[in-house]
C-alpha cells in the first residue's frame, strides 16, 4: 500500500538535469566573448588603444571587472546548491578587484579636484556607458536565469539573485572597457558602478519571486 501511495505522488515528477560546474563557465565565456565582439565590431577598441596599452590602463581596467566577475561566477556555484557552502578563497579574486581600484585611486588622488567630479557627472559618453552595461548585462542576466539560476536550489536566492545581476554587470563592464578611454577613478566609481549595483538590485528583487521551491 505503501509503495502504491509513493507511485501516485512521484507519477508526475519530471527527472532535471543535474547542473554542473564547467557548463557554467562555458556559458558565461561564451556571453562574455559575445558581448565583447559586439562592442568591438559596433564601437571599436578605445582610440588610444597603443598608448593605454603601453601605460596599462588596457590591462588593469578590464581587469578590474574581470576579477570580480570571475570572483562571482565561483560564489554562485557556491550558492547554487543547498548542499555546498561558500569557500572564502573564492573571494581572493574579489580581492584582487579591490587591490587595482585602490591602487588607482592612491595614484589618481593627487590629481584630483572638485572640477573632475563635476566634469565625470557631467560627461556626455556616460549614455553609452549606462546603456551598454546595463542593456548588455541585462540581456546576459535574462539568457544566464533560464540556462541556470531557474535550476539551482540556493539556500540563500536573495544572495544569489544579487550575484546573477552582478556577475551579468561585470561581464558587460568587462567588454564595454575594451572601448571607453575614460581611466579617472571617479568615472568608473560612478557610471560603471551605477549599473553594476543596478543590475544587482535588479536580480536580488527578481529572486524574491523567481528563485522559489
Amino acid at each position: 500500500m505503501t509503495d502504491q501511495l509513493i507511485a501516485r505522488l512521484v507519477s508526475d515528477l519530471k527527472p532535471q538535469e543535474p547542473i554542473i560546474d564547467s557548463k557554467l563557465w562555458l556559458h558565461c565565456t561564451v556571453c562574455l566573448l559575445i558581448v565583447a565582439s559586439v562592442v568591438i565590431a559596433m564601437m571599436g577598441l578605445r582610440t588610444d588603444f597603443p598608448t593605454a596599452l603601453q601605460d596599462g590602463a588596457m590591462l588593469w581596467k578590464p581587469g578590474i571587472f574581470l576579477f570580480a566577475w570571475i570572483s562571482s561566477i565561483l560564489l554562485i556555484l557556491d550558492l547554487s546548491r543547498p548542499i555546498k557552502r561558500v569557500e572564502k578563497r573564492h573571494f581572493v579574486p574579489f580581492f584582487l578587484a579591490g587591490t587595482i581600484l585602490l591602487w588607482q585611486l592612491i595614484v589618481q588622488l593627487p590629481f584630483l579636484s572638485t572640477s573632475d567630479a563635476a566634469l565625470s557627472l557631467r560627461d556626455p559618453s556616460a549614455i553609452y556607458c549606462l546603456s551598454v552595461i546595463i542593456g548588455g548585462g541585462g540581456i546576459v542576466m535574462v539568457v544566464s536565469w533560464k540556462f541556470w539560476f531557474s535550476r539551482t536550489a540556493s539556500p540563500n536566492p536573495t544572495a544569489l539573485g544579487a550575484l546573477a545581476g552582478f556577475s551579468a554587470g561585470c561581464l558587460a563592464a568587462t567588454a564595454y572597457a575594451l572601448h571607453c578611454d575614460k581611466d579617472g577613478i571617479l568615472y568608473i566609481f560612478i557610471y560603471y558602478g551605477i549599473s553594476v549595483v543596478t543590475l544587482s538590485f535588479l536580480g536580488s528583487l527578481l529572486s524574491k519571486k523567481l528563485l522559489k521551491w
